[in-house]
């Protein structure tokens, strides 16, 4: 594992450190729009981690958040970029990368020059460990068979890497490893947070634990994610009851009353408002419950 950067001092509640606090982003290609709106109301519930972990779509959120203050603003900032996104602009449909790889010729279905593109455009830092915050990001190396946290090196590469779904672009190579999403091991990568020593770990997930999809893929690339998305959510249900004796774990709820499919971006702002809207009730919920002291 990649050495873990110094995290900042600890806030004080009533005269005691407070935990120190990760939020865990979990893979799920469209559905990270949800994200957007959880981010919102932590911000704005004055929220802040000490650390940020993403597999996947949750690796570019998290980078992206890294890059800036902490604030509901930057939240906002990011819902822009969501709400500005179309299929194309992650998955563009290539004639020849298709061919060939019916063919065998390539290893992936889709070139991912739109989405390393997207990564240049909005992430502020060239290498992870020059982010405001630690961050740290989840892939998984095809040649070793392991998962690999990566938290310094080329921004690009490591964001590419963790959002490379396997078949659909190509895996990234970082010296002697190949590798691709996360997700496929590890879609909400708590154990990272755990490991890292998060005391208290916020997980915004992109589906609820163990969630079923009531809507038929229309396409071999919807099917091909929603398939992944089915399998991580059953490892998500099994994470939390594992860590949860480890840490203060603490799920967001992820609402998608529309069934809204992971290669669907033209409901990012629906989904933003509803996610924003459902944690904000959560939290003061929680608050309630716990009398938990929320400082900014």
């Amino acid at each position: 594992m990649a050495a873990v950067a110094l995290h900042p001092p600890q806030k004080l509640v009533g005269g005691a450190p407070s935990p120190r606090t990760a939020f865990v982003l979990s893979g799920g290609a469209s559905l990270g729009a949800l994200q957007v709106g959880m981010l919102e109301a932590l911000y704005e519930r004055g929220i802040r981690p000490d650390l940020l972990v993403g597999t996947s779509v949750g690796a570019l959120n998290a980078a992206f958040v890294a890059s800036r203050p902490q604030s509901p603003q930057t939240a906002r900032e990011l819902g822009r970029v969501w709400r500005g996104l179309h299929r194309e602009d992650v998955f563009p449909v290539s004639m020849s990368a298709l061919v060939g790889g019916v063919c065998g010729r390539r290893d992936h279905l889709v070139p991912d020059r739109e989405l390393r593109r997207l990564i240049r455009r909005h992430i502020e830092f060239g290498d992870l460990a020059d982010a405001a915050i630690p961050v740290h990001l989840v892939a998984f190396d095809l040649l070793e068979g392991r998962e690999v946290r990566l938290s310094s090196g080329s921004a690009s590469d490591a964001i590419a890497a963790s959002a490379s779904i396997p078949g659909i672009f190509p895996p990234v190579a970082v010296g002697d490893q190949r590798l691709i999403d996360g997700g496929v091991v590890n879609n909400t990568p708590i154990s990272h947070a755990v490991e890292l020593g998060a005391e208290r770990i916020y997980i915004l997930p992109t589906q609820e634990p163990n969630g079923r999809s009531t809507r038929v893929p229309a396409g071999a690339l919807d099917a091909a994610i929603q398939g992944l998305h089915l399998l991580s959510g059953c490892r998500l249900g099994a994470d939390i009851a594992r860590y949860s004796t480890e840490a203060e774990l603490i799920l967001l709820p992820a609402p998608n009353a529309g069934c809204v499919q992971p290669t669907s971006f033209e409901h990012s702002q629906r989904l933003i408002a509803d996610a924003r809207a459902a944690t904000l009730t959560a939290l003061q919920r929680s608050a309630r419950r716990t009398h938990l002291r929320v400082v900014s």
